[in-house]
């Protein structure tokens, strides 16, 4: 079966809408499409793991809150 991250996405959140998803992508055009709305958080991969590490912390502490 070959599917994309998107496609693993929506059925994600088909499964349970409440699991935090980080988008995480080389490409900067995954943001405009229509599919990545259901990710979380969106972050272009770097080098620097800065904003990744941000999003993280920021899923982690959503969900604790969810809880």
């Amino acid at each position: 079966m070959n599917r994309s991250g998107l496609d693993l996405l929506q059925e994600i959140r088909t499964e349970n809408q409440k699991i935090p998803v980080i988008l995480s992508t080389a490409y900067d055009s995954y943001q405009h499409d229509i599919k990545s709305i259901a990710a979380d958080y969106y972050v272009v991969k770097s080098v620097d793991l800065t904003e990744l590490k941000d999003k993280v912390r920021m899923a982690i502490s959503k969900a604790s809150v969810d809880a």
